[in-house]
């Protein structure tokens, strides 16, 4: 018993250091089957808090590389300095409820694939969220505002460790970007940065925010779906915005308050296998209160709306209006914006993105010269790829600004980003794949030695 009393304080000791520093899980070589680029894909796990903002949680992430910039093939010259990418480009996955969707599991890296295929040279960050990839067994935490802008930003800072480890060199642009719940989730990222400041070992600035389609003001979607005769296409996402508020952020309401029998005990259970498409979720939904993908349901067959008005669901309407974006925070004076949403969004009302300009615009100061507001005319899921195009085509413009000197970034800075440089780590061996090894290599390969390729018994 003692023996045994020991050894699980050295494995407790084990998970506690492994869980401070972020580790590289695998690494895959991936092709863009639209432009037939190739690309890399890197996993890792890294440290971050739950939900709840204090119990810590081991998440994963992926980074994914042009290949020229994986390969280092090419460099990347701006001013009198050379880099091995442009800078980095954090990506607010979409939503998806399967497991095998999420960013570090996809088969095809679909968004991804064609931001490095036709995009800036740049590093994308994909994190999977909470609730996916490591986190698979907890609950999704869904249009969670902080909680998901922690979990991103830790997403980034452990990849800038990473990074420096793997002697990748990149400029200062920093952008990010996501559609639907992805662009409500690179808000949140913006109001938490610049409600808590910057971190400049993880995003010291924004260079350019860019959102498509999101959800920003959860209230106001409230009311709307509480109006007498609403009809919804895709209703998992009402289940979604109920689990994430009962079980994601622990709000103490009963979900019998919330939704209709038996929604109020089936939908967690199909969410929480994180074994369905939101296709096959609204589906299941179909099959128990009646209605179709075409003609959708009404809101009050899954959702207990005369109960909205009563205090039994004061936290939840309280936590909705606490997670909406378009109020109590001030933009900072530098980021620009880009927004995209379709007049026809049956998903996701365009009055999100009305709400969001008229904050940016008359609360925030955000002007003409900082803000661009494209309106598209295509269904939710339609307009998606037409907003990543649009991104592609803003990011790849802020580039060339860059490098022509039109356009200068504030600088990445920080003493513990150098101290990893500097570091005999960062100077010894790496395999192509970023593994780190004790001693220099004997079998023969391609391996990274002081942030170069070098050649051993070849």
């Amino acid at each position: 018993m003692k023996k045994f009393f020991f050894l699980s304080l050295l494995l407790a000791g084990a998970v506690s250091a492994f869980a401070q520093e972020p580790v590289i899980t695998d690494t895959t070589k991936m092709t863009n089957a639209m432009f037939g680029a190739n690309y890399y894909r890197v996993n890792y796990l890294y440290q971050s808090v739950a939900p709840d903002g204090v119990t810590p949680v081991t998440l994963s992430s992926a980074m994914v590389f042009p290949a020229k910039v994986f390969e280092r093939t090419e460099s990347t010259v701006i001013g009198d300095k050379e880099y091995g990418a442009s800078g980095l480009l954090l990506h607010n996955r979409i939503t998806m409820t399967r497991n095998s969707d999420a960013p570090t599991l996809a088969e095809d890296m679909s968004i991804e694939g064609i931001v490095a295929a036709m995009g800036p040279k740049s590093i994308i960050i994909s994190p999977d969220g909470y609730g996916f990839g490591a986190s698979a067994d907890k609950p999704q935490a869904y249009l969670l505002a902080d909680a998901t802008a922690r979990n991103s930003i830790d997403a980034v800072k452990a990849a800038r460790k990473l990074l420096g480890q793997m002697g990748y060199t990149y400029g200062n642009l920093f952008c990010q970007m996501g559609y639907s719940q992805g662009g409500f989730s690179t808000m949140a990222v913006q109001r938490y940065f610049d409600t808590k400041g910057a971190d400049p070992d993880a995003i010291p600035h924004i260079d350019y925010t860019l959102c498509g389609a999101g959800p920003y003001d959860m209230a106001a979607m409230l009311d709307s779906v509480s109006l007498p005769g609403t009809t919804y296409t895709n209703p998992c996402a009402l289940a979604l915005i109920a689990q994430g508020q009962i079980e994601g952020a622990g709000i103490d309401i009963k979900a019998s308050d919330l939704m209709r029998s038996p929604l109020d005990t089936k939908s967690f259970e199909w969410l929480n296998s994180k074994a369905l498409t939101t296709d096959e979720l609204n589906d299941s939904i179909f099959a128990v209160v009646g209605g179709d993908a075409r003609n959708g349901v009404p809101v009050s067959d899954v959702l207990c709306t005369e109960n909205f008005k009563s205090s039994a669901l004061a936290p939840f309407v309280e936590a909705l209006e606490e997670n909406s974006l378009v109020s109590g925070w001030k933009p900072n004076d530098k980021t620009l914006f880009y927004l995209y949403h379709s007049g026809a969004d049956e998903v996701v009302g365009y009055y999100n993105t009305e709400h969001m300009v008229d904050f940016l615009q008359n609360e925030g100061g955000v002007g003409d010269d900082r803000l661009k507001v494209v309106k598209g005319y295509n269904t939710h899921v339609s307009t998606a790829p037409v907003f990543v195009l649009g991104a592609i085509s803003e990011l790849l413009t802020l580039e060339k600004k860059y490098k022509n000197g039109e356009y200068v970034p504030e600088e990445f800075s920080s003493s513990s980003i150098a101290e990893i440089q500097a570091s005999p780590r960062h100077t010894g061996w790496y395999t192509l794949q970023g593994q780190y090894l004790q001693a220099k290599p004997t079998a023969a390969g391609i391996y990274i030695h002081d942030g170069r390729k070098v050649a051993i018994g070849q």
